[in-house]
């Protein structure tokens, strides 16, 4: 009953891990288009 709870606890970190991760790469992945008007990157602002 243990070793359930520890593999559980286990999967939950590792999926929040994934995530958190396409998360962040998702926000990072806004790279300007050249397209002020629907763009927003800090280079068209």
């Amino acid at each position: 009953m243990i070793a359930d709870i520890v593999v559980i606890s286990i999967l939950v970190c590792v999926c929040a891990l994934a995530v958190y991760s396409m998360r962040k790469s998702r926000k990072r992945s806004s790279k300007c288009t050249g397209n002020c008007a629907s763009c927003g990157c800090s280079h068209c602002k």
